[in-house]
């Protein structure tokens, strides 16, 4: 009866084995109806020895599953980032901000950069170069998603905004450069210039399609079909591609 009495208290107060009160409860309740059974004479030793190795067991062995669920369902529910884009023109009002999101947006659209290093070398980089400029503070990192926040400092009032991610399964980095005010006054490019300097200054990015849009056919000379009426016929798929064998045959 002694070592009956210890396993039902083994039963309710192992707290190491990682059970719910209502489980150690559901466990150490059938363990009783077993002693029960066996001090009456309907169940045989061999039965509940049986039983009792089961809950020893059971109970020693530490239970990490609940543990590792929760763990689990945080990691899927933690969102990626990513990289908004500029809001719509308002007329009469600059639009101080550049993003590689703004695909649909001349004005305000900028490539994404793209490099050949790992990616942790180009985030090891961009944050060198970051860090070596006093008018930058890094008000954000993300090391798992490689992602950076920067207050940029302007040499007149306000302030700006740039914000990084470095994606190593594409190649790229996508950014987006603002005025965190807005501001009333255009910035003449300031976002613009200050990420292209920036990049250039860190020397292992390139500009995804060579910086190439829609409005670069217009720089191809009219003895190539550049000129107004090559430009027509592009448009209409009417191009015979004559000028451009060379593209053509890489």
């Amino acid at each position: 009866m002694l070592l009956i009495r210890l396993l039902l208290a083994l039963a309710f107060f192992n707290g190491s084995s990682g059970f719910t009160p209502a489980k150690r409860h559901s466990d150490a309740k059938g363990f009783a109806l077993k002693a029960s059974a066996l001090s009456s004479g309907s169940l045989d030793r061999a039965a509940f020895l049986s039983a009792t190795t089961a809950l020893l067991v059971s109970t020693a062995a530490p239970k990490n599953s609940c543990a590792e669920d929760e763990a689990a369902i945080a990691s899927s529910s933690k969102q990626s980032r990513g990289i908004s884009g500029c809001p719509k023109p308002i007329s009469g009002k600059p639009n101080n901000c550049v993003s590689t999101s703004n695909v649909k947006q001349v004005d305000t659209y900028m490539p994404p950069w793209t490099f050949e290093v790992s990616a942790d070398e180009a985030l090891a980089r961009l944050k060198g170069a970051i860090a070596a400029d006093p008018a930058f503070t890094v008000i954000e990192l993300d090391e798992d998603e490689r992602f950076i926040r920067v207050e940029v400092q302007r040499t007149f009032k306000g302030q700006d905004e740039m914000q990084f991610i470095v994606k190593g399964d594409d190649k790229v980095v996508i950014f987006q450069s603002f005025e965190k005010d807005g501001g009333t006054i255009s910035d003449f490019g300031a976002n613009r210039n200050r990420v292209e300097s920036l990049r250039k200054k860190i020397g292992v990015f390139d500009i995804m399609g060579k910086g190439m849009t829609a409005d670069s056919y217009g720089s191809v000379g009219a003895d190539r079909g550049g000129g107004a009426l090559g430009q027509l016929k592009a448009f209409y798929g009417l191009q015979s591609g004559k000028g451009f064998q060379d593209v053509f045959e890489e």
